[in-house]
């Protein structure tokens, strides 16, 4: 099913400004790290075609996220958030027709759901406005860039409460 989900995420970003920020191989490749996380969880939504995918994997107090990266990241969405438990969710795809709009937003929810957690947080590329403006529409809010985690740029926090209340402390 990887390669149907990876045909998914090219044709939900087809033709958009945010193409250029999700290249088939770096998907996999992120479905495959992800996969080997403890708790991680892969939601799809179907009817006679794949319509739906989202995935993460939850970090918090019982264990997980405490070295390295996933350490830093932590402790980095627990002072933005005052939230030592959340979900890092990997990837959200949809089907780009109208009458699919409502699927990501309902996978993300089920997926905190079903991960026993209130918070969901992702990392986006400061420049994929396209991905930012599909985030926002789902609910998600945007912290701002955080610097200090590995990698050329410093990405953007993007975090989804569940209970329906703002996720980052006032």
């Amino acid at each position: 099913m990887r390669e149907d989900i990876a045909d998914l995420a090219a044709e939900s970003v087809a033709g958009t400004a945010g193409e250029a920020y999700h290249d088939r191989g770096d998907f996999l490749r992120r479905l495959a790290v992800a996969a080997h996380r403890p708790g991680f969880a892969l939601l799809v939504a179907e009817t006679t075609v794949l319509i739906g995918c989202a995935f993460g994997y939850p970090v918090g107090p019982d264990g997980s996220g405490r070295r390295g990266f996933d350490g830093t990241f932590r402790e980095i969405i627990q002072r933005l958030t005052s939230r030592a438990r959340f979900v890092v969710l990997t990837q959200v795809v949809a089907h780009p027709h109208t009458q699919h709009r409502d699927i990501a937003r309902r996978l993300q929810q089920r997926l905190l759901t079903d991960l026993h957690s209130s918070l969901g947080v992702t990392l986006l590329h400061p420049a994929n406005q396209a991905g930012q403006a599909a985030f926002s529409s789902w609910g998600w809010q945007n912290m701002g860039e955080v610097v200090g985690l590995p990698g050329p740029v410093a990405p953007c926090v993007l975090t989804l409460s569940s209970e329906g209340q703002p996720s980052a402390r006032r």
